[in-house]
């Protein structure tokens, strides 16, 4: 398929495959590789396998479509997308999704310093016979290392945002199969220890009956959500850069299946592992339950210190997970920074300016665990708020005439049937609702802080900064849809080429 140009200047991906493979990277990160193992082994293996696979399809699926469409016909960043979408009244519904993303990238940015720090350690065996616990506080806990990690991590990101989508695609066809390689490794090393295949079973087998627990699909549902990509301007802003002439339903299906099979192969690379090197299946659960950061940088360093070949398995762990961080953060940099770019700043100023922004929000962060925690909880409820957002909109624009003029048109390889305009109107924003409800009940009943504002994990937390998030974006709503000077799109008509933005050529 030939590019899209704007005189000799070729704009956006050089194909669909190249931005599938951006779709993907930007999707995976550490939640594929240390958060889904754990939340498959803790809640029923193979049945909850069974569950985030159906909620991705119907779900994720569904809402990643309509944000694919959203993208490629008005060109725009996430606040633009939904002003020329269905109205500038709205843009401040975009607004939101980019300013949880600022949030997420700065603390994720602090995240990767710990895994490049614990990369640096399993080289040098720096946590071989330590106490696990106080290495880990002292990484997490006013360490100036990470510190300097976090600013080198931003640092690179912002350049790689400043070479624009074609250096995005370079770096992804560099970090995908990177991290493919890597985790293959440490998955067939996993599986070929003695004692895998108690892991293995566990991973896969199921009683019908484990499918009636409720908390198994709400589970599944909220990891095929904070993986996959919905609510946070991925998929937005990856397909302004996309051909008009290509197929939306087979790359966001491309995505969707590529994130799941990655977290698969992740699941097979930590749990047998887990199983196989445990006295015995309680403890093999303990580890499981020890939360994110306790299996990644307590257990899993204990077990690479035991385990046959744990030096060299150890070392290909950290760096997938760099691997996999790293690409979803240069994504991160692109979705906070293209919509100020938007607003008729130079490229060179709004990365600037987003890297400065970012490195304020996340030194708190990377100096101090428990507030990126807090972080994490409010920015990780906020994208289920931006999912709907995204259900908002097709609802209101039509989701029919989405299916009928965008999904089904002679460039789609995938024919959409009218299920989608049910799940998009009605299944998926009724689902997410009971989830965002559960969820919420839940942290009023572990939290006895439930009301305090300043507690870590309250409701009473999320509850105010997402409220000052939203309100932040309604008081700036008129600002930013001035401030967005361009316009590719008309409801109704085809999609507009690749814009000339900076960004995409």
């Amino acid at each position: 398929m030939s590019n899209e140009s704007n005189g000799n200047k070729k704009l956006g991906y050089s194909s669909q495959l190249a931005l599938a493979v951006s779709l993907i990277a930007g999707a995976v990160g550490t939640g594929n590789i240390w958060r889904f193992p754990r939340v498959t082994a803790a809640n029923g293996g193979g049945a909850f396998i069974v569950a985030w696979s159906i909620m991705l399809l119907l779900i994720c699926f569904t809402i990643m479509l309509g944000e694919h469409v959203m993208g490629r016909a008005t060109r725009h960043g996430a606040p633009g997308a939904f002003r020329d979408f269905i109205g500038k009244k709205f843009t401040w519904m975009g607004t939101v999704v980019v300013i949880v993303m600022a949030l997420i990238a700065a603390y994720y940015s602090a995240v990767i310093a710990w895994v490049a720090y614990y990369l640096g350690l399993s080289v040098t065996r720096g946590y071989y016979g330590a106490d696990r616990v106080a290495l880990f506080d002292s990484v997490a806990y006013g360490n100036p290392i990470t510190v300097l990690l976090f600013v080198a991590v931003l640092a690179f990101s912002a350049w790689v945002a400043y070479t624009g989508v074609k250096g995005i695609e370079k770096a992804n066809k560099f970090f995908l199969p990177a991290l493919i390689i890597c985790i293959v490794i440490a998955a067939v090393r996993s599986l070929t220890l003695p004692g895998a295949a108690t892991g293995l079973n566990y991973l896969f087998s199921f009683e019908f009956s484990d499918l009636l627990h409720y908390k198994v699909w709400l589970e599944g549902l909220t990891q095929a959500v904070w993986s996959a990509g919905p609510g946070w301007g991925l998929v937005i802003t990856l397909a302004v850069f996309s051909k008009a002439k290509s197929d939306v339903s087979l790359t966001t299906m491309t995505q969707v299946f590529g994130d799941a099979a990655i977290a698969l192969i992740a699941a097979l690379a930590v749990i047998p592992a887990i199983f196989a090197l445990s006295p015995s299946v309680t403890a093999a659960m303990d580890i499981v339950g020890m939360g994110n950061n306790g299996l990644t940088f307590i257990a899993m360093t204990q077990l690479f210190e035991t385990m046959p070949g744990g030096y060299l398995i150890g070392i290909i762990f950290f760096l997938s997970l760099l691997f996999a961080a790293i690409s979803s953060n240069i994504v991160h940099f692109i979705i906070v920074s293209l919509p100020v770019q938007e607003m008729g700043i130079t490229k060179k100023q709004s990365v600037l300016g987003a890297f400065f922004v970012l490195l304020i929000l996340g030194l708190p962060s990377a100096w101090n665990v428990n507030f990126l925690s807090n972080q994490d909880w409010v920015a990780g409820q906020m994208m289920l708020v931006g999912a709907l957002f995204s259900c908002f909109a097709i609802y209101k624009f039509g989701a029919k005439r989405v299916r009928e003029q965008y999904l089904n048109n002679e460039y789609s390889g995938l024919r959409i049937g009218k299920w989608w305009e049910f799940s998009i109107k009605y299944l998926a924003p009724l689902t997410i609702l009971i989830m965002f409800t559960w969820w919420s009940w839940q942290s009023i009943s572990w939290d006895p802080q439930w009301w305090n504002p300043f507690a870590v994990f309250s409701l009473a937390t999320f509850v105010i900064q997402g409220a000052l998030i939203i309100l932040l974006a309604i008081l700036f709503n008129n600002r930013v849809n001035k401030g967005i000077r361009q316009k590719y799109y008309e409801p109704g008509e085809e999609f507009p080429e690749v814009p000339d933005n900076e960004y995409s050529s």
